[in-house]
């Protein structure tokens, strides 16, 4: 009985709570901020307008400005799109423009170089792809350049080159399963391979507090560090930083480091995508603000 009631006040509460708040993603930005010491105090909010949301953001050093390559998500069709935010060199915002858009949701923009040119590896699970974008010009027309993978529910597909070879991680939501706790390992020769070979020990991670990506994997100290979320409590509520200890075609093993969680008492709710280009790092965080 004590359980109906709790699970009926939350459901109550809940249903309160949407009437007369917003839980909205924004980007959060700080300079010189050490993952394994990170604290929102260190941060600076980017806080769109109310009729949409911003999360997954990619930051670019470039030209003296830093681009930050985002997923917004207007409330009013549902999908999201990729929006790129410029900022200057203290991290204010100066221009929001729309830079590539589809019929279906778009989001996690990860992007990398190869040979000279700029690459996007969007989000696209709700058309069943994994799609790749080739930048005609930057920061602002992009060019579909093949699927990498079809027929297929992937998320927050997330490269990494070492040692000559590519390799994939992401998250696969299979018939009656989750897109939130199961992680695979994919490689191949390059990053335009028709056929990526799964790892012997797909999934290489089947746990909802450390599975899925959260921005790209990073290098400290001649050590590779994974951000990955914890879904435990809700969908991206804390990040985690995660080093690979052993990554080759037989063997995966990480060791969790260290985690992000939202401060208790305060109006965030969760934390979930990390990166980091020339000094200044970008994350997101779900903000309840009064209607």
């Amino acid at each position: 009985m004590t359980n109906l009631l709790t699970r009926a006040w939350r459901k109550l509460n809940k249903v309160i709570s949407s009437f007369l708040f917003i839980d909205q993603w924004a980007i959060l930005v700080g300079r010189n901020v050490d993952f394994e010491t990170a604290a929102l105090e260190e941060f600076q909010p980017l806080v769109p307008s109310p009729d949409r949301y911003w999360a997954d953001p990619f930051i670019l050093a470039r030209d003296e400005k830093y681009y930050v390559f985002i997923e917004e998500k207007l409330y009013r069709t549902g999908l999201g799109r990729i929006a790129c935010l410029t900022l200057d060199q203290d991290g204010n915002l100066i221009s929001n423009q729309t830079v590539l858009e589809q019929p279906y949701h778009l989001s996690y923009p990860f992007l990398f170089e190869y040979k000279d040119e700029m690459y996007m590896m969007p989000e696209s699970a709700q058309n069943r792809t994994l799609e790749l974008y080739r930048c005609m010009r930057f920061p602002d027309q992009w060019e579909f350049a093949r699927n990498l993978m079809s027929d297929i529910y992937i998320v927050d597909a997330t490269l990494l080159e070492r040692d000559g070879r590519w390799w994939l991680f992401a998250n696969i939501k299979t018939e009656g399963g989750s897109s939130l706790d199961k992680l695979y390992l994919f490689s191949a020769n390059h990053p335009f391979a028709e056929v990526w070979d799964p790892h012997p020990r797909n999934p290489i991670i089947a746990d909802i507090h450390n599975a899925r990506p959260a921005g790209r994997i990073f290098e400290r100290d001649g050590e590779l560090i994974r951000p990955s979320q914890d879904c435990s409590r809700r969908y991206g509520y804390a990040l985690n930083f995660n080093r690979i200890t052993t990554l080759d075609q037989i063997n995966y093993e990480e060791l969790r480091l260290s985690t992000f969680y939202p401060p208790r008492g305060q109006d965030v709710l969760a934390i979930h995508t990390w990166n980091t280009s020339g000094g200044i790092t970008v994350s997101d965080a779900v903000i309840r603000r009064r209607k």
